[in-house]
């Protein structure tokens, strides 16, 4: 398999390493209902393996299967070919339907095996977290109907090598029941289609006017659709619409509307909706020319919904930093709580004012209008931003970086990385909103692979702010839903000096996504690689999550135990024994993992055959007893079972036995 493009540059440049490449394997676990995923890094390679699936809810199948959901003139071709093959590709660019159309055709499998007397185990997404996936080793559960979506969900295309892996893997799938849908855009699946032609699709989504007409006949029952049909402007934006996404959303928002008796202004507030508000804000603006006005309702827009104060205090720190001398900041100026709900035509929801409630989406068109109409103000709109997110409350703090990033990315814009930029470097109180941006972006469809790009280039920075951040952010959400691009990323940190920022937020990270249930196997077998291939960054990792991730600790050894997790540790240790680390180091790092041990009740035998030879090397003896007599232990309390026992068997000199230990040696008591 190729080499990810996300992974290159000096962490490459070892050739030594290049050589190991094939054979130091990182397993990222599938969670219930799977196996092991094993990658080189960044790239997949899936051994004996299912990758996580997660099933396709009620509500998605029941939509499918309703009567204003139209099939395409293709339909019954495209449910012929995917029963007689278990296998058909969608090929059609995002948001024309592939993804109903893809549920409806399993569902039609599904209640064809239940008219047959066949198991069933119902609809299924595969999650993809990964780069590169095996075709031989998707899941195929007897029963199951799965539905793959890589319209934009890889970095890499899947080769034709998967394509052809993948057809031929079909027919026999089939015959235990179990079906695959693919969706692709044709980028993606370029390569595959050589060895696929026979078995992808396109097709033509139903027109536009037909879906809005169907979901307001059938799905909202609107007495008066014909009347609303008829409306040139409404007939006019129809024709415009390409998705049949946004055709379904136009129906909701005429049957939000439907009830009111003049047809000619809820039209009007409806077309206005889907222009995105311009025509509503740019007669707003034009009627409300000063400035303390015009903050106001940007304020209103960031923090929608939120309490009158918290408006007026917004809006003057915006004015502030404008600098604007006619803005009045005396207790009683301002139009008052009444009247800034109707300067704002906003809705008071409880004690709170919302411009949104009525008008969904208007928050967000308000802060594209302004950083569009007024590219000026862009410096003092950031300033302004970062001072709302100091000091606030969490969801604050979300809410601001939520509509930063809806704003630009409906833009085009990536002003939201050239504001957590400004946050590291002249702004490090809102590093939290920092954050919350980079956990918003790093796994988009869209922009996902540049964020992720450039994370992977801070944690080389020679600002360590720069680095701390990077791998912070990747001991959260991209740790948990891509594990094997953080613990890439992590990687490359840990080679930074030991005191340095960067390096101790690689540790926090690492540690964090140790004691993660979803990311836990990867962060172990990772490692493990690590140890093996480059000691002097598996190391202070192996430490780390040994020392201060109990979850992970005992998670391998308190509860079904493995040969394999026992060698884990095992070999961890040899490494630092063998490493320059100071005895007194090593001793506090050793008895922290006894401690951790003891607590969580690990079987004395275990733990001998993970330390004991170790411990009973004649040169490691003063080793031994710093570790054993607590001297270097943070509890000061008797010692427990553990250490006796470990002391008992160290007197007695059994502690060497413990490299010819048997599985079954494990039960020895003190």
């Amino acid at each position: 398999m190729e080499n990810s493009g996300d992974v290159h540059g000096p962490f490459l440049g070892d050739e030594a390493f290049l050589g190991r490449f094939a054979r130091n394997f990182v397993a990222q676990d599938a969670g219930k209902g799977g196996t092991n995923i094993f990658s080189a890094r960044d790239t997949i390679y899936t051994v004996n393996s299912r990758l996580r699936t997660k099933r396709i809810s009620d509500v998605t199948i029941k939509e499918a299967a309703s009567s204003f959901f139209i099939k395409p003139s293709s339909y019954d071709d495209l449910q012929g070919l995917l029963w007689r093959h278990g296998l058909i590709i969608l090929e059609a660019p995002r948001g024309k339907g592939k993804h109903l159309l893809g549920v409806r055709l399993l569902s039609d499998c599904q209640e064809r095996l239940r008219q047959d007397g066949r198991h069933l185990n119902g609809l299924h997404y595969i999650k993809m977290g990964w780069q590169e996936i095996n075709a031989w080793h998707l899941p195929k559960e007897p029963g199951s109907c799965y539905l793959l979506d890589l319209s934009g969900s890889t970095d890499e295309p899947p080769t034709l090598e998967f394509g052809e892996d993948l057809a031929r893997d079909a027919d026999n799938a089939r015959y235990d029941g179990v079906y695959l849908v693919v969706l692709a855009t044709s980028d993606v699946w370029s390569e595959c289609k050589a060895a696929t032609h026979t078995l992808t699709r396109s097709f033509s989504p139903p027109p536009a006017r037909e879906i809005v007409r169907r979901h307001l006949q059938s799905k909202f029952q609107v007495a008066n659709y014909e009347e609303w049909l008829s409306v040139g402007d409404i007939q006019e934006l129809i024709s415009r619409i390409e998705s049949p996404s946004e055709a379904a959303e136009l129906a909701e928002e005429i049957a939000k509307n439907g009830h009111r008796e003049n047809l000619t202004e809820a039209a009007a507030e409806v077309l206005d909706k889907f222009g995105s508000w311009r025509k509503h804000l740019s007669k707003w603006f034009k009627e409300h020319e000063d400035v303390p006005a015009r903050a106001a309702m940007l304020a209103a827009a960031v923090l929608d919904p939120s309490l009158p104060a918290e408006i007026i205090d917004a809006r003057k720190k915006l004015l502030e930093i404008l600098k604007d001398r006619e803005a009045e900041v005396a207790p009683l100026a301002g139009p008052g709580r009444t009247g800034y709900l109707e300067l704002l035509q906003a809705q008071q929801v409880k004690n709170r004012f919302s411009i949104s409630h009525q008008r969904k989406g208007l928050d967000e068109a308000v802060i594209r209008f302004v950083w569009n109409e007024w590219p000026q103000a862009h410096p003092y709109l950031q300033e302004w931003l970062l001072a709302l997110a100091t000091d606030v409350p969490q969801p604050r703090v979300r809410r601001i970086a939520d509509v930063t990033v809806k704003a630009a990315l409906q833009a085009g814009s990536t002003a939201y990385m050239g504001l957590v930029r400004k946050i590291v470097t002249d702004y490090p109180q809102s590093w939290s909103l920092a954050l919350e941006i980079l956990d918003l972006t790093v796994v988009d469809p869209g922009v996902g692979a540049q964020v992720r790009q450039r994370l992977l280039g801070w944690v080389t920075n020679k600002d360590p702010d720069f680095a701390a951040l990077a791998v912070e952010a990747c001991g959260r959400r991209l740790g948990q839903e891509r594990p094997s691009l953080a613990l890439h990323r992590i990687c490359r940190a840990l080679s930074r000096d030991p005191d340095d920022k960067g390096f101790l937020a690689a540790e926090k990270a690492l540690v964090s996504l140790g004691n993660d249930e979803i990311s836990r196997r990867a962060v172990l077998d990772t490692v493990r690689t690590w140890l093996n291939s480059q000691p002097k960054t598996g190391l202070p990792a192996f430490i780390a999550l040994t020392t201060r991730s109990s979850s992970f600790v005992l998670s391998a050894l308190a509860s079904e135990t493995d040969d394999e997790s026992i060698a884990f540790f095992k070999n961890g240790w040899t490494v630092a024994a063998a490493s320059t680390m100071s005895r007194q180091v090593l001793a506090a790092a050793l008895g922290a993992f006894i401690d951790t041990c003891e607590e969580g009740r690990v079987e004395p035998g275990i733990i001998a055959e993970i330390v004991g030879p170790l411990l009973a090397e004649s040169v490691n003896k003063s080793l031994a007893m710093m570790v054993l007599r607590r001297a270097n232990s943070e509890r000061k309390d008797a010692d427990g079972p553990l250490r006796s026992h470990l002391m008992q068997e160290l007197i007695w000199g059994q502690l060497n036995k413990a490299r010819e230990a048997a599985p079954s040696g494990r039960e020895s008591g003190v």
